[in-house]
C-alpha cells in the first residue's frame, strides 16, 4: 500500500452525533481524511430529505423505463443492472475529452429530465458541499480542470451547475448492486461520491464493502459516501428481491487531469512536441506525483480547528511535497472514536 495515499491504521471521526444523520471520515495514520460517510444533510428537517431521496428514486424510475439500454449497458463488469453516464472524460482511446454518449431522442430527453429534476440536483449539491468541506484542495482542483478544459471546448457539457465532477453514471436498477471492483480511470488520488436511493431495508442489504479497509458499511436510501474508488476494491451487498435500489455516482476521469497538464494535449502529443528539457522535468515531477496527491487529502486536525481548507499547513511548507513535511509544527489531533468538529 505504500504506492497509494493509503496508510493504515484507519481512525474512525464522528463529525455528527445522531446515528443516520451522522457524518463520519475515515482517517489514515498520518491523519489525512481519506473517506466520508456523508449521511444526510445535517440542515434537513424531519421527513424532507426523505422526500427528497423518494422523488430522486423515482425520477430514476421513470428515466429506466422511458429508456433502452444496450447489453453492455444491462450487464456490465460493476453488476447485473442498467446505467447510464453522461458529462465528459478523456481515456479509452479518445482523442481529446468527449462528451459521453446518449444514443437515440427517446434516452436523450429522459436522461436530461432526470439531470433537471429538482431533488437529483438537491443531491449533487450535496455531494459537492462534503467533497468541498472535506477534501477542499482536491475540490478546488476538480473545479478548475472543469473551467479551464470546458473554455479550451465549449461543447463540453457540464450535468449540473456548480459541480467539480465532470462525469455522473446514473445506476438505473431496478436491483443495483456490484460485485468487487474498482475504477481505475477515476482520479486516483481524489474521490467518487455515491448516493443511493431505495426503497430497500438497509439492514438485510445495499450496503457498501471497502475490502482494503476491512470495512462493512450500511448505506441507508438517500445517504451519500466519498472515498476513492479508484484505489479500494469495493462493492454492495445485494437487496432483497422485491425491493429496489438505484444510485447516482459522480467523479472525474484522471484523463481529464493529464491532459489539462500536458498543454491540453496528449500524452503521446506532448512528448512528440517536447524539447529535451521539458522531458527531463516532466519525468522528474513523476517521481513526486505521489506526494502532490497526498497533499491534497485534507488533514482531520485542520478541520476540527476551523482550518477545513487546510491554508495555514501550506502557508507553514507542511505540505508533503515540501522539505519541512516531517516536521509538524502543530500537533496533530488523534480523535477517539466519538470525536467531533467543533
Amino acid at each position: 500500500m505504500a504506492s497509494t495515499p493509503l496508510a493504515f491504521p484507519l481512525t474512525t471521526c464522528l463529525a455528527n452525533a445522531s446515528l443516520h444523520r451522522s457524518c463520519v471520515v475515515l482517517v489514515d495514520a498520518h491523519d489525512r481524511i481519506i473517506a466520508v460517510l456523508g449521511g444526510v444533510p445535517p440542515g434537513s428537517k424531519g421527513k424532507e430529505w426523505e422526500a427528497v431521496e423518494a422523488e430522486a428514486a423515482a425520477a430514476a424510475m421513470r428515466c429506466r423505463e422511458s429508456s433502452t439500454f444496450t447489453e453492455a449497458q444491462k450487464h456490465g463488469r460493476r453488476g447485473e443492472f442498467a446505467s447510464r453516464t453522461v458529462g465528459y472524460g478523456y481515456g479509452n482511446g479518445r482523442r481529446k475529452p468527449q462528451n459521453y454518449k446518449v444514443s437515440g431522442r427517446a434516452n436523450q430527453r429522459a436522461v436530461q429530465e432526470l439531470l433537471q429534476n429538482t431533488a437529483i440536483r438537491r443531491i449533487s449539491g450535496f455531494q459537492n458541499a462534503l467533497f468541498n468541506t472535506f477534501c477542499h484542495k482536491n475540490y478546488v482542483e476538480h473545479r478548475d480542470t472543469n473551467e479551464e478544459v470546458q473554455r479550451k471546448q465549449p461543447e463540453l457539457r457540464a450535468n449540473f451547475l456548480h459541480s467539480a465532477f465532470a462525469a455522473t453514471t446514473f445506476n438505473l436498477g431496478p436491483l443495483s448492486f456490484s460485485p468487487p471492483h474498482m475504477d481505475p480511470e477515476n482520479r486516483a488520488s481524489s474521490w467518487c461520491a455515491d448516493t443511493n436511493m431505495g426503497p430497500f431495508d438497509p439492514d438485510k442489504g445495499g450496503h457498501l464493502v471497502l475490502w482494503d479497509l476491512g470495512l462493512i458499511i450500511r448505506f441507508p436510501p438517500g445517504s451519500t459516501i466519498l472515498f476513492p474508488s479508484a484505489l479500494i476494491t469495493h462493492s454492495t451487498i445485494p437487496i432483497q428481491a422485491h425491493e429496489r435500489r438505484y444510485a447516482i455516482i459522480q467523479y472525474s476521469s484522471g484523463g481529464l487531469f493529464r491532459w489539462r497538464d500536458n498543454g491540453f494535449q496528449s500524452d503521446k502529443s506532448f512528448l512528440e512536441k517536447a524539447t529535451a528539457e521539458e522531458r527531463a522535468e516532466r519525468e522528474a515531477s513523476r517521481s513526486s506525483r505521489w506526494k502532490l496527491g497526498l497533499q491534497k487529502f485534507t488533514r482531520w486536525a485542520d478541520v476540527c480547528r476551523g482550518d477545513w481548507r487546510g491554508m495555514i499547513r501550506t502557508a507553514a511548507g507542511l505540505d508533503e511535497v515540501s522539505d519541512l513535511s516531517d516536521l509538524e509544527e502543530f500537533p496533530v489531533l488523534h480523535p477517539s472514536k466519538r470525536a467531533r468538529c467543533r
